[in-house]
Parts: C-alpha cells; sequence; structure tokens
C-alpha cells in the first residue's frame, strides 16, 4: 500500500531491492516511476538489477528461445486451468485457448495482454485491465528503460556480452543508464544469463574434497560478491555521511553561540548559510557529495 508516512510502513534499517531478468526490470521501472512521481518510500535506499533487458519486447527473441518460452507459460496455464475457467470476462476464454495454440511468447503475448491486470504509471497507481493496443502496448509499458534516467538511488546494473537473451536489447537502450549519474553500469565480458559463476578455488591436494573445494566443487556467484559490495560500500557512505551531518551540527551551535550570523539565499540556494564575525566567514553551503562507490568496487 502507499502512505505519505513511511516510517509507519517501515522502521528500521534501509531496504535495498534486489531483482534478476525481468525481476530486475521489474524494480528499475518501479525505482524510477516512484523516483519521478515523488513517492518513494524515504527507506529504499538502493538496489541491484542482474540480467535487465530494459526494453521488453518478445518479438526480439530468436528461435528456439521464443518457443521455449511459450512453452513455459502454456504449462502454467494448463497447471492452472480449473481456475482460469472460472473467470467470465467477455473474450477471455477464447484467448486462453489461442494462447495455447501460440507457438511463441510474441504471439502468445500479444493474445493475453488485452486481459492483463495492470496499474496505471502514475499516483494513485489505479489498477486497469488490459492493454487495448495488443503486445506492443504491453511491452512498451513494461519496459524500464523511460523510467532509469529518473532513479533517485543508487542503482547498479550487471549484464554478461554473452547473455543470449537480453544483452541485445540492453545494448541498444544502454544511453538511458548512461544518462543518470545514480546508476552505475558493469558489463561483462561472459557471464551468460544470469551465470557468473565463480571458479573454486582448488583444494590442497588438487582433488574434490568434502568442503565442496577443487576441480568439481562448488563455488558461488561472482554478482552475488559484487552486489554485497555494492550495499557495504553504501551503507558506509550512509554511516559517513551522518558523521559529517553530526560533526557539522556540533560545530555550527557552538560557533553561533558567540557569533552573528545570518543567511544568505545565494540565488536558488536555499540551504546556503554564512557565519560571519569581524571579517571572517565560515561558508557552510551544500554541494553534492561526488560518488565513492566506483572506487571501492
Amino acid at each position: 500500500g502507499y502512505d505519505d508516512d513511511d516510517d509507519v510502513i517501515h522502521q528500521g534499517g534501509p531496504i535495498f531491492l534486489l531483482g534478476y531478468s525481468l525481476g530486475a526490470n521489474i524494480i528499475t521501472k518501479y525505482l524510477g516511476e516512484e523516483s519521478l512521481h515523488g513517492t518513494l518510500p524515504k527507506c529504499l535506499a538502493g538496489g541491484a538489477a542482474m540480467g535487465n533487458p530494459l526494453h521488453i519486447h518478445s518479438g526480439s527473441i530468436a528461435f528456439p528461445w521464443n518457443m521455449v518460452l511459450a512453452a513455459g507459460i502454456k504449462r502454467s496455464i494448463l497447471q492452472n486451468y480449473k481456475t482460469l475457467k472460472q473467470f467470465r470476462e467477455p473474450g477471455y476464454q477464447t484467448a486462453v485457448k489461442k494462447a495455447l495454440m501460440s507457438p511463441t511468447i510474441a504471439q502468445l503475448d500479444d493474445t493475453f495482454s488485452r486481459y492483463l491486470i495492470r496499474n496505471e504509471g502514475k499516483p494513485p497507481y489505479e489498477m486497469k485491465l488490459g492493454y487495448d493496443g495488443g503486445g506492443e502496448e504491453y511491452w512498451r509499458d513494461a519496459s524500464s528503460h523511460r523510467y532509469v534516467a529518473h532513479v533517485s538511488v543508487p542503482l547498479l546494473k550487471i549484464s554478461a556480452q554473452d547473455d543470449f537473451l537480453v544483452f541485445g536489447q540492453f545494448a541498444k537502450k544502454l544511453n538511458y543508464c548512461l544518462e543518470n549519474p545514480n546508476v552505475i553500469v558493469v558489463k561483462t565480458r561472459c557471464g551468460g544469463h544470469l551465470g557468473w559463476q565463480e571458479s573454486p578455488p582448488p583444494s590442497p591436494s588438487g582433488n574434490c574434497d568434502n568442503k565442496g573445494r577443487g576441480l568439481f566443487g562448488g563455488s558461488g556467484s561472482w554478482s552475488d560478491v559484487a552486489v554485497a559490495d555494492f550495499i557495504e560500500a553504501l551503507l558506509q557512505i550512509r554511516g559517513e555521511d551522518r558523521e559529517e551531518k553530526k560533526k557539522k551540527k556540533r560545530m555550527m551551535e557552538r560557533v553561533v553561540g558567540g557569533y552573528y550570523h545570518d543567511v544568505d539565499d545565494g540565488g536558488d540556494d536555499d540551504e546556503s548559510t554564512t557565519i560571519r564575525n569581524e571579517g571572517h566567514a565560515l561558508n557552510n553551503s551544500y554541494s553534492p557529495r561526488q560518488p565513492k562507490i566506483l572506487s571501492r568496487l
């Protein structure tokens, strides 16, 4: 739900959003929409998106994956067919049967798009049924590239060049990410679609042991480590900012006690304050901090 006082909804430390593939597209779109309309909860401090296509268009998925993905969705339809038969929206049952006959994900999307439950893209984000424009309208509305430029919190995006599923679409819309200084883009040479598995270190004997090390041992994901480092850097920066604000506040309290002070708007800058005493000035003008995250990853 939406509440003007997000402190009532969340009490505790900052929240970071994490998404993979279409989930990465969803969190990117969410952060962009909420930032654009000023409704992003204060407790959200950042996010990470792995394998985000940015531009959703099922017609761009090549054979055989366009048929493989369609088969997965048709399987879900059959598994829930008893429930779906209960819907009485005009034309819906015909759309279900047509979707089951669709050979590709693009045709299936175009068939079902008129019956998808969605939200408007602006407050109060009211619920709405379907896309009158079919698949093209659905894909455009679902794409996150139109909103990534508005993201107001740090966002890490990781994509692999050999990702056969989404990298082509991602590369076409990469410029939208580069326009936003809050977005860090990491492009790897390999990793496939959400792979990024690290080679496990060899055991002392050179063979696999019970701890999962060695040639055939288990290994972690490089992207997990990168995201953890990213979040750790953000938390450290937030801690430094808090300490800096406390230090500045204590300094101002000591100075203001025996000094004459006035406020100089400095044009449009509402946060520019100057403390004066016998020709000496202490400028407390606010200036945005430069990102430190790149140097820490």
